[in-house]
Protein backbone atom coordinates (compact mmCIF):
# COMPACT_ATOMS: atom_id res chain seq x y z
CA UNK A 1 0.00 0.00 0.00
CA UNK A 2 1.16 3.45 -0.74
CA UNK A 3 1.21 5.94 1.69
CA UNK A 4 1.33 9.76 0.74
CA UNK A 5 3.78 11.83 2.77
CA UNK A 6 1.96 15.21 2.27
CA UNK A 7 -1.48 13.62 2.38
CA UNK A 8 -0.35 11.65 6.06
CA UNK A 9 0.23 15.58 6.91
CA UNK A 10 -2.54 16.41 6.48
CA UNK A 11 -4.57 13.97 8.10
CA UNK A 12 -2.22 13.57 11.10
CA UNK A 13 -1.45 17.68 11.73
CA UNK A 14 -4.17 20.34 9.44
CA UNK A 15 -7.16 18.11 11.47
CA UNK A 16 -5.62 17.24 14.41
CA UNK A 17 -6.94 19.20 17.43
CA UNK A 18 -3.31 20.37 18.29
CA UNK A 19 -3.78 23.83 18.83
CA UNK A 20 -2.17 23.77 22.36
CA UNK A 21 1.09 21.76 21.07
CA UNK A 22 1.01 24.74 18.66
CA UNK A 23 1.13 27.24 20.79
CA UNK A 24 3.97 25.99 22.65
CA UNK A 25 5.88 25.12 19.52
CA UNK A 26 4.91 27.87 17.17
CA UNK A 27 7.96 26.73 14.62
CA UNK A 28 7.35 23.32 13.82
CA UNK A 29 3.41 24.06 13.36
CA UNK A 30 2.28 24.61 9.53
CA UNK A 31 0.64 27.81 9.85
CA UNK A 32 -2.68 25.77 8.69
CA UNK A 33 -3.15 23.42 11.58
CA UNK A 34 -3.07 26.06 14.02
CA UNK A 35 -5.62 28.26 11.90
CA UNK A 36 -7.96 25.16 11.79
CA UNK A 37 -7.84 24.10 15.32
CA UNK A 38 -8.35 27.64 16.88
CA UNK A 39 -11.68 28.80 17.49
CA UNK A 40 -11.14 31.55 19.71
CA UNK A 41 -12.34 35.00 18.09
CA UNK A 42 -9.75 37.57 17.34
CA UNK A 43 -10.90 41.66 18.34
CA UNK A 44 -13.07 43.35 16.64
CA UNK A 45 -11.63 46.18 14.82
CA UNK A 46 -12.38 49.09 16.22
CA UNK A 47 -10.29 51.43 14.24
CA UNK A 48 -12.03 54.79 12.72
CA UNK A 49 -13.47 53.85 9.14
CA UNK A 50 -11.15 55.59 6.56
CA UNK A 51 -12.61 58.20 4.53
CA UNK A 52 -13.50 55.89 1.36
CA UNK A 53 -15.17 53.35 3.20
CA UNK A 54 -17.21 56.65 5.41
CA UNK A 55 -18.51 57.34 1.51
CA UNK A 56 -19.45 53.76 0.93
CA UNK A 57 -23.33 53.49 0.30
CA UNK A 58 -23.59 49.98 1.51
CA UNK A 59 -20.20 49.53 4.10
CA UNK A 60 -19.46 45.82 4.67
CA UNK A 61 -21.52 44.11 7.70
CA UNK A 62 -19.17 43.02 10.45
CA UNK A 63 -19.85 39.35 10.32
CA UNK A 64 -17.90 37.33 12.79
CA UNK A 65 -16.64 33.74 11.95
CA UNK A 66 -16.12 30.90 14.76
CA UNK A 67 -14.76 27.29 13.45
CA UNK A 68 -15.61 24.57 15.65
CA UNK A 69 -13.94 20.96 14.81
CA UNK A 70 -13.84 19.40 18.29
CA UNK A 71 -16.40 16.95 16.89
CA UNK A 72 -13.47 15.63 15.23
CA UNK A 73 -11.68 12.30 15.77
CA UNK A 74 -8.50 11.32 14.14
CA UNK A 75 -6.21 8.37 14.25
CA UNK A 76 -8.58 6.21 11.99
CA UNK A 77 -7.58 3.99 9.57
CA UNK A 78 -9.42 4.68 6.08
CA UNK A 79 -8.53 2.00 2.86
CA UNK A 80 -8.79 4.05 -0.69
CA UNK A 81 -9.66 1.82 -3.22
CA UNK A 82 -12.23 0.03 -5.89
CA UNK A 83 -13.19 -2.67 -3.89
CA UNK A 84 -10.65 -5.48 -4.88
CA UNK A 85 -7.77 -3.41 -4.71
CA UNK A 86 -6.93 -0.76 -1.97
CA UNK A 87 -4.42 2.23 -3.72
CA UNK A 88 -3.85 4.38 -0.76
CA UNK A 89 -3.78 3.89 3.18
CA UNK A 90 -4.68 6.84 5.41
CA UNK A 91 -3.44 6.28 8.86
CA UNK A 92 -4.43 8.77 10.57
CA UNK A 93 -7.76 10.14 9.17
CA UNK A 94 -10.19 12.24 10.79
CA UNK A 95 -13.24 11.59 11.18
CA UNK A 96 -16.35 13.45 12.47
CA UNK A 97 -17.89 16.99 12.43
CA UNK A 98 -17.20 20.05 11.93
CA UNK A 99 -19.57 23.57 12.73
CA UNK A 100 -18.99 26.61 11.00
CA UNK A 101 -21.00 29.79 12.64
CA UNK A 102 -21.52 32.96 11.14
CA UNK A 103 -22.84 36.20 12.81
CA UNK A 104 -24.71 37.15 9.51
CA UNK A 105 -25.03 36.87 6.14
CA UNK A 106 -22.82 37.73 3.62
CA UNK A 107 -24.16 39.40 0.78
CA UNK A 108 -21.02 41.08 -0.82
CA UNK A 109 -17.77 40.22 -1.59
CA UNK A 110 -16.93 43.38 0.57
CA UNK A 111 -18.80 41.60 3.54
CA UNK A 112 -16.46 38.51 3.22
CA UNK A 113 -13.20 40.79 2.82
CA UNK A 114 -14.17 42.31 6.10
CA UNK A 115 -15.21 39.33 7.99
CA UNK A 116 -13.93 38.74 11.42
CA UNK A 117 -11.76 35.66 11.44
CA UNK A 118 -10.80 33.02 14.17
CA UNK A 119 -7.59 33.82 15.58
CA UNK A 120 -4.20 32.35 13.76
CA UNK A 121 -6.68 32.70 10.49
CA UNK A 122 -5.81 35.62 7.85
CA UNK A 123 -7.85 34.36 5.17
CA UNK A 124 -10.87 32.62 4.32
CA UNK A 125 -8.57 30.25 2.20
CA UNK A 126 -6.51 29.38 5.31
CA UNK A 127 -9.14 26.23 6.84
CA UNK A 128 -10.98 24.05 4.47
CA UNK A 129 -14.14 24.39 6.47
CA UNK A 130 -15.25 27.99 5.26
CA UNK A 131 -15.51 27.92 1.60
CA UNK A 132 -18.41 26.15 1.61
CA UNK A 133 -20.61 28.08 4.11
CA UNK A 134 -19.44 31.58 1.64
CA UNK A 135 -20.35 29.50 -1.48
CA UNK A 136 -24.14 28.86 -0.48
CA UNK A 137 -24.13 32.57 0.68
CA UNK A 138 -23.12 33.44 -3.08
CA UNK A 139 -25.62 31.66 -4.51
CA UNK A 140 -28.42 33.37 -2.30
CA UNK A 141 -26.96 36.21 -4.40
CA UNK A 142 -27.58 34.89 -7.72
CA UNK A 143 -30.52 36.12 -8.88
CA UNK A 144 -30.36 39.42 -6.69
CA UNK A 145 -27.68 40.81 -8.08
CA UNK A 146 -25.53 38.89 -10.74
CA UNK A 147 -22.24 40.73 -10.61
CA UNK A 148 -21.97 40.47 -6.79
CA UNK A 149 -22.73 36.59 -7.20
CA UNK A 150 -19.76 36.54 -9.81
CA UNK A 151 -17.42 38.37 -8.06
CA UNK A 152 -18.01 36.31 -4.38
CA UNK A 153 -17.92 33.22 -6.14
CA UNK A 154 -14.79 34.18 -8.17
CA UNK A 155 -13.00 35.10 -4.50
CA UNK A 156 -13.79 31.80 -2.84
CA UNK A 157 -12.83 30.12 -5.56
CA UNK A 158 -9.18 30.92 -5.14
CA UNK A 159 -9.78 34.32 -6.14
CA UNK A 160 -10.82 33.88 -9.67
CA UNK A 161 -8.85 31.25 -10.98
CA UNK A 162 -10.08 28.07 -12.16
CA UNK A 163 -8.08 24.69 -11.54
CA UNK A 164 -9.06 23.02 -14.34
CA UNK A 165 -8.30 26.03 -17.12
CA UNK A 166 -6.38 28.56 -15.67
CA UNK A 167 -8.90 30.98 -16.81
CA UNK A 168 -8.93 33.70 -14.09
CA UNK A 169 -12.90 34.58 -14.71
CA UNK A 170 -13.49 31.24 -12.57
CA UNK A 171 -16.20 28.01 -13.34
CA UNK A 172 -16.54 28.91 -16.67
CA UNK A 173 -18.20 25.68 -16.95
CA UNK A 174 -20.41 26.28 -14.23
CA UNK A 175 -21.84 29.91 -14.86
CA UNK A 176 -24.34 28.46 -18.15
CA UNK A 177 -25.78 25.81 -15.61
CA UNK A 178 -26.20 27.84 -12.98
CA UNK A 179 -28.08 30.69 -14.81
CA UNK A 180 -30.41 27.88 -16.52
CA UNK A 181 -31.81 28.44 -13.29
CA UNK A 182 -34.81 30.95 -12.69
CA UNK A 183 -34.35 30.94 -9.01
CA UNK A 184 -32.91 28.79 -6.13
CA UNK A 185 -35.04 29.21 -3.43
CA UNK A 186 -34.12 26.89 -0.85
CA UNK A 187 -30.61 27.37 -0.92
CA UNK A 188 -29.79 28.22 2.47
CA UNK A 189 -31.03 24.88 3.11
CA UNK A 190 -27.40 23.79 3.92
CA UNK A 191 -27.47 25.85 7.56
CA UNK A 192 -29.23 24.90 10.43
CA UNK A 193 -32.83 25.92 11.20
CA UNK A 194 -33.85 26.61 7.37
CA UNK A 195 -37.25 24.73 6.85
CA UNK A 196 -40.30 24.73 4.48
CA UNK A 197 -42.43 25.62 6.83
CA UNK A 198 -40.37 29.21 7.90
CA UNK A 199 -39.30 29.98 3.99
CA UNK A 200 -35.87 28.04 4.31
CA UNK A 201 -34.71 30.98 6.29
CA UNK A 202 -31.61 30.00 8.88
CA UNK A 203 -31.40 30.47 12.67
CA UNK A 204 -28.64 33.36 13.93
CA UNK A 205 -25.87 32.86 14.10
CA UNK A 206 -26.01 31.46 11.18
CA UNK A 207 -24.30 27.34 11.29
CA UNK A 208 -23.35 24.87 9.22
CA UNK A 209 -22.32 21.23 10.08
CA UNK A 210 -20.39 19.33 7.20
CA UNK A 211 -19.02 15.52 8.07
CA UNK A 212 -15.56 13.98 7.36
CA UNK A 213 -16.37 10.29 6.37
CA UNK A 214 -14.53 7.38 5.31
CA UNK A 215 -15.60 8.82 1.82
CA UNK A 216 -13.84 11.82 2.27
CA UNK A 217 -10.68 10.89 1.10
CA UNK A 218 -10.15 9.68 -2.44
CA UNK A 219 -7.09 8.49 -4.27
CA UNK A 220 -6.47 12.44 -5.45
CA UNK A 221 -4.43 13.20 -2.50
CA UNK A 222 -4.89 16.75 -2.91
CA UNK A 223 -8.52 16.97 -2.74
CA UNK A 224 -10.54 16.37 0.82
CA UNK A 225 -14.21 15.79 0.60
CA UNK A 226 -16.76 18.05 2.79
CA UNK A 227 -20.32 16.20 3.37
CA UNK A 228 -23.32 18.69 3.93
CA UNK A 229 -26.67 18.33 4.36
CA UNK A 230 -29.45 20.51 3.19
CA UNK A 231 -32.75 20.22 4.82
CA UNK A 232 -34.52 20.47 1.27
CA UNK A 233 -32.82 16.93 -0.41
CA UNK A 234 -32.83 13.77 0.78
CA UNK A 235 -29.04 13.03 0.30
CA UNK A 236 -25.93 14.81 2.24
CA UNK A 237 -23.70 17.00 -0.72
CA UNK A 238 -20.49 16.77 -0.74
CA UNK A 239 -18.11 19.26 -1.63
CA UNK A 240 -14.51 19.26 -3.14
CA UNK A 241 -11.90 21.51 -1.37
CA UNK A 242 -8.67 21.82 -3.45
CA UNK A 243 -5.36 21.39 -0.98
CA UNK A 244 -1.86 23.33 -1.91
CA UNK A 245 1.03 23.94 0.06
CA UNK A 246 2.38 27.13 -1.14
CA UNK A 247 5.36 27.63 0.67
CA UNK A 248 6.86 24.02 0.52
CA UNK A 249 6.83 23.34 3.71
CA UNK A 250 4.95 19.62 4.12
CA UNK A 251 1.66 21.19 5.51
CA UNK A 252 -1.63 22.32 2.99
CA UNK A 253 -2.22 25.92 3.76
CA UNK A 254 -4.27 26.98 0.84
CA UNK A 255 -8.12 25.39 0.32
CA UNK A 256 -10.50 26.37 -2.48
CA UNK A 257 -13.85 24.69 -3.34
CA UNK A 258 -12.80 22.79 -6.98
CA UNK A 259 -16.41 23.80 -7.78
CA UNK A 260 -20.23 24.65 -6.63
CA UNK A 261 -22.90 23.64 -9.03
CA UNK A 262 -23.62 20.71 -7.16
CA UNK A 263 -24.57 23.05 -4.50
CA UNK A 264 -27.57 24.20 -6.71
CA UNK A 265 -28.35 21.00 -8.78
CA UNK A 266 -32.04 20.20 -7.60
CA UNK A 267 -32.50 23.41 -5.81
CA UNK A 268 -32.73 25.31 -8.89
CA UNK A 269 -36.28 26.23 -10.24
CA UNK A 270 -36.12 26.27 -13.98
Amino acid sequence: MKTKALTLLFIAGLLTLTSAGCDQQDNKCGKTASSVASIQQMEENDEPATENESEAAEPAKKIKVSIDDSGLSNNHSVNVGDGERNYYKYDKAALGTVSVTLSDLPETLADIQNMTLPKGMNDIHDTPYLCPALLVCALRQAFIDKDECKAMLNYIGRKGHDVNTGIVDGYPSDWSQLFQYRAIPSILSYFEGATKQNSWTPSKPITMKMQLTQYSYTADQFVVRLLIKSAAKSSPQYIEMWMEDTDDDGNYDFFYPVNYINLAHSLGEY
